[in-house]
């Protein structure tokens, strides 16, 4: 055997025995939650023509994916996503369908990145879509069903941070910036360079702006910090943006959930992609976000059916790390819940006491 074929590609893995139990176990568990707020499960092709995900997910982004030509000639995509696939499958097959949709779905997704340790290329997505509302209960009701799924799957100590859009594209018109300038700025706020920001900001704004709008990208916390930004800043747009993170907040109290919310006004991810509330989620252990959504008005109109949105995904691989040491003791399929029967003698009268044991639900081992 060649070498090369004993070796695992980069960025793919082999999942076995316990951690492919935990992993099915989150899954249904997860798209149980989603069903429990009417959501449609969806099964979505595992490619799809390259050009689809250009449009939804941008041509900078949609070089990440892997392509190849199919026997028409024409290029294809093993899917980098699954909303542009949700987006267009609602545009072309739900149009008269009764509004406000809901679909869910779950499945691997792939990803070219430039290689770095422990860096996937292949990862399993769990999330939904909420089509056809541009109402602050679809925003607030996809962080619900988020905040549900967490503690469905036993993770604690986790966190949603939310931000706008509106918040930081309102700083940009305020300052008159043009595409270029703003993609700029948005990278500077993204790394939280305040003093690079301030220096950016020297041929647009006077001092006292600048020292504002440094404050403002930096502050994180509680919806206490809603009144101070408020206090710092008087565009439409980014108070506008405000007032919907404060209605959200609000809502989050009265339910007994704000312990969970955090607001960060300098978040800008997505800002190409999202039109409104977003959030991206946190827990302890991780040094990364298991999951992400927020509102994006502008996609379906990509294929041809302008039409509000918004949703979230959730990443199985990361909730089942954190839900593991929990949940695998306590699945069926551990050891001690195994009978095992001795291969020897009469192999009819073992596979009858198999068959019989099997019938009343009890996983057996034949040695």
């Amino acid at each position: 055997m060649s070498s090369s074929l004993s070796k695992i590609p980069p960025g793919v893995q082999y999942i076995f025995d316990t951690e492919v139990r935990v992993r099915r176990w989150v899954e249904r568990q997860v798209m149980d939650v989603f069903d429990g707020w009417s959501y449609s499960e969806i099964i979505l092709p595992i490619f799809d023509y390259a050009d689809l995900f250009a449009l939804g997910m941008g041509k900078i982004q949609a070089e990440m994916t892997y392509r190849f030509t199919g026997r028409d000639g024409k290029l294809l995509a093993l899917r980098p996503e699954m909303t542009s696939l949700v987006a267009r499958t609602v545009a072309t097959r739900f149009r008269e369908s009764h509004r406000p949709i809901r679909l869910s779905y779950s499945g691997e997704v792939f990803r070219w990145d430039e290689p770095r340790p422990a860096r996937q290329h292949e990862f399993h997505q769990i999330g939904l879509e909420h089509v056809g509302s541009d109402r602050l209960e679809a925003d607030t009701e996809v962080l619900i069903i988020a905040i549900e799924a967490l503690r469905r799957v036993g993770i604690e100590g986790f966190m949603i941070t939310l931000g706008h859009v509106g918040f930081i594209q309102g700083i940009a018109e305020k300052l008159e910036l043009d595409a270029a300038a703003r993609s700029q700025m948005y990278g500077i706020i993204d790394r939280k360079e305040t003093e690079e920001f301030d220096e950016f900001l020297r041929p647009h704004a006077d001092e006292k702006t600048r020292e504002a709008f440094c404050r403002l990208t930096t502050l994180s916390g509680k919806k206490e910090i809603l009144t101070e930004a408020k206090s710092l800043i008087g565009n439409e747009r980014s108070i506008a943006a405000l007032d919907d993170l404060g209605r959200v907040y609000g809502i989050a109290e009265a339910i007994g959930i704000d312990e969970h919310i955090d607001i960060d006004l300098g978040d800008v991810g997505g800002l190409d992609y999202y039109t409104g509330l977003t959030f991206k989620i946190y827990a302890e252990g991780l040094g990364t976000a298991l999951g992400s959504g927020g509102r994006y008005d502008n996609l379906l109109s990509q294929f041809g059916l302008s039409e509000p949105a918004v949703g979230f995904s959730l990443w199985l691989d990361w909730l089942a790390q954190l839900s593991a040491a929990r949940v695998a003791p306590t699945l069926p399929g551990s050891n001690n819940n195994v009978s095992t029967l001795g291969a020897n003698g009469d192999l009819a009268s073992v596979f009858k006491e198999a068959t019989r044991l099997r019938a009343t639900g009890t996983r057996v081992e034949v040695v």
